[in-house]
């Protein structure tokens, strides 16, 4: 007999259970906006953290935040989409920049610090990929943020 209340008992349970499951109510996940952020610097009109929403070209954020008289835009490749969290420069137009894409590697070695191992690095690099950004070159061996934050003035695409 104790045994009949026990399977009943059990039968009950899963019935109530079954019975809520239906009348719970649904949960509606509610939608984040994720936004990135970008660090401007140089001759951006609004230089530090840049926040937007979605996806974005570099044009895209030269259009909305703007760029002085002086700006170089040949240093930056404007249909490249920003990467969250990555830094933008633009640096003033100079009559003598050395262009990445371009230049010869004894127009590299005029940069301080860039040696011929480093300039033929360079080269072999721009062969398999061409620079979208001058933020690029820290993508060579050998050139981290210090250099590149020493001749990011003198370079452009």
């Amino acid at each position: 007999m104790k045994k009949k209340y026990q399977v009943l008992g059990l039968i009950i349970l899963m019935i109530c259970s079954i019975v809520y499951d239906f009348q719970k109510p649904d949960v509606q996940k509610e939608e984040t906006i994720s936004l990135s952020y970008v660090i401007l610097e140089g001759e951006f009109l609004k230089t530090g953290k840049y926040e937007f929403e979605g996806e974005k070209t570099i044009q895209d954020i030269i259009d909305e935040v703007g760029v002085s008289d002086q700006a170089n835009l040949n240093s930056v490749k404007g249909d490249k989409i920003v990467e969250d969290e990555s830094r933008l420069y633009i640096p003033p137009q100079q009559e003598h920049a050395i262009s990445l894409n371009n230049a010869c590697q004894e127009e590299l070695m005029s940069l301080q610090g860039v040696g011929e191992k480093t300039a033929l690095k360079i080269i072999d690099y721009r062969q398999q990929h061409p620079f979208e950004t001058i933020e690029d070159i820290m993508n060579i061996s050998g050139i981290g943020e210090k250099t590149y934050l020493r001749l990011r003035e003198h370079l452009c695409l």
